[in-house]
């Protein structure tokens, strides 16, 4: 057994939606249940789909057994818009009072990843969410006592459906150390407080006059149950679809930062041994990858019935996005394999290939490395706006006809007669058509970023089937933690008779046998 495995009773103490959108008139709605008898600190991420930088990242403070509820729309500047009714404690109070949009921040201008790209708000309108479970208090915490302050989660306890004082709670979450800054490109900071926490009130046992009133180590190992669903009422479409929830993620650990730049990037999934370190991310690899992803699939424009694949790479950022002096990157001086509390580990190198001079341009870490699982290709390399992995697609129709497609780059054609169209898994979230001549079918889910699994080799020209992918490194199976769905949708013209389905794929998470090599 791995101290972080996939969850078995479907909780956990980090949770990933393998996806959000708002394009088109969807919503993506969310529901976080704390079912354990003690109070958490969680974090809440908006993760863009082609390389998971943060676009709305937030606390929310729950009472033991507390639900937090909240949805994500097309807001009126064509941001993510996040809304909540619930009045469980936010960091900062705003989100629960008036709603948070996202922000382009972390892939624009200094931060930028793609030339292309920079500043498009369209490439926030998909992606995944994280949960994190930050620090945990037992029960409510402690009282007020002879003048003395009570705790930050004895105030976020709901009385008579009331948080006690969430505004007296906000400054709990401010940093108590030095602000920081960058420093030069020869000799950047390393970044203040303990363990790079900034040392806020809400971290008990940190800081100076130490904090006696926040959050602990997490103890309880699987407190969170997430839901979620895709809705579209306008067509009358909509579908729960399934989270991957992370048993012993963090366990032991106080992950409370202070929700103030740079510490609010802080904790990511590879902190579970502590902040700003990658040294977990082997056992979390361990505990959830998936060597091959099955699933069906359907086409059938005379029906009406449209499927979408979601293929989501939770760990793939921590190798693929290399900057060594960008903060926002989850790879950099600041986190890669060896770094620590946020002391800084290595040095910038070379500017990656493909980038324009005058641009700011990305660059390569030297003497430091980004952990090594098994992504081939990094994001920035070539300025492309991708990252491909190497794949073998098995495509069935559902009479036991079959191809079988191999591929490491963006597009293979021609494949097995006839030419057709097969793109690669170039991004963090990727969402696949999958049908005869799928590069000119419309998405299930209105991407703005689908790929093409042309089918239109079976011989049997069938609308319908199933599909393997297994993931190649080297020639042989690679394993990646993987996470998603099928979307399946019947559009009878009617929002009163159309309907939406969505069906968790399977994995095999265990090494299966090698390649069986073609004769020559």
């Amino acid at each position: 057994m791995n101290a972080q495995e996939v969850s078995n009773t479907g909780t956990g103490t980090a949770v990933f939606v393998p996806y959000y959108t708002i394009n088109d008139g969807w919503r993506t709605l969310v529901n976080i249940t704390n079912t354990s008898a003690n109070s958490l600190a969680i974090k809440f991420r908006l993760h863009e789909a082609r390389n998971s930088r943060d676009v709305l990242d937030f606390v929310v403070l729950l009472s033991p057994y507390d639900v937090w509820t909240a949805w994500v729309e097309e807001g009126a500047d064509g941001r993510p818009f996040l809304q909540t009714t619930d009045r469980s404690c936010t960091v900062p109070i705003s989100v629960r009072d008036s709603g948070a949009n996202a922000s382009e921040l972390a892939y624009s201008n200094s931060f930028r990843d793609h030339l292309a790209t920079d500043g498009d708000i369209s490439r926030m309108s998909e992606g995944y969410i994280e949960v994190l479970v930050m620090g945990e208090t037992e029960g409510e915490g402690e009282a007020p006592v002879d003048g003395n302050r009570g705790s930050t989660a004895w105030y976020a306890k709901h009385v008579n459906g009331e948080p006690r004082n969430c505004g007296f709670i906000q400054n709990d979450f401010v940093r108590r150390t030095a602000t920081w800054t960058r420093g030069p490109a020869d000799a950047p900071n390393d970044i203040p407080g303990e363990d790079g926490s900034g040392d806020p009130l809400a971290r008990l046992g940190s800081g100076d006059p130490t904090s006696t009133v926040g959050y602990g180590e997490i103890d309880t190992p699987a407190p969170l149950k997430v839901n979620a669903s895709l809705v579209n009422r306008a067509n009358g479409i909509a579908a729960g679809i399934e989270s991957l929830h992370i048993a012993g993620w963090g366990d032991n650990q106080n992950l409370v930062t202070a929700q103030q730049f740079p510490w609010f990037l802080e904790p990511s999934l590879a902190s579970s041994d502590g902040l700003w370190t990658t040294e977990a991310l082997d056992d979390i690899n361990e505990g959830i990858a998936a060597f091959t992803v099955a699933n069906e699939w359907t086409n059938n424009p005379n029906t009406g019935a449209l499927s979408d694949w979601v293929v989501t790479f939770p760990t793939k950022r921590f190798q693929t996005d290399e900057d060594a002096l960008n903060i926002q990157a989850a790879c950099s001086v600041w986190r890669n394999d060896g770094s620590e509390g946020g002391e800084v580990n290595g040095e910038f190198g070379d500017v990656w290939d493909g980038w324009p001079d005058g641009a700011t341009r990305p660059n390569q870490l030297a003497e430091a490395e980004c952990p090594d699982l098994g992504f081939p290709n990094v994001f920035q390399d070539g300025n492309d706006g991708r990252a491909d992995l190497s794949v073998q697609y098995d495509i069935f129709d559902r009479e036991e006809g079959s191809i079988t497609v191999t591929v490491d780059g963006p597009v293979v054609s021609p494949a097995p007669p006839p030419d057709v169209t097969i793109d690669n898994l170039p991004y963090e979230v990727n969402v696949l058509k999958i049908g005869r001549n799928a590069a000119n079918l419309p998405s299930a889910l209105d991407s703005l970023i689908s790929l093409a699994i042309d089918t239109s080799a079976l011989a049997s020209n069938a609308e319908s089937g199933w599909l393997r992918i297994t993931y190649l490194g080297d020639g042989e199976f690679a394993g990646y933690p993987t996470t998603g769905f099928i979307f399946k949708a019947r559009d009878f013209g009617n929002p009163m008779l159309n309907f939406g389905q969505a069906t968790e794929h399977a994995y095999t998470r265990e090494l299966p046998a090698p390649p069986i090599e073609p004769d020559p």
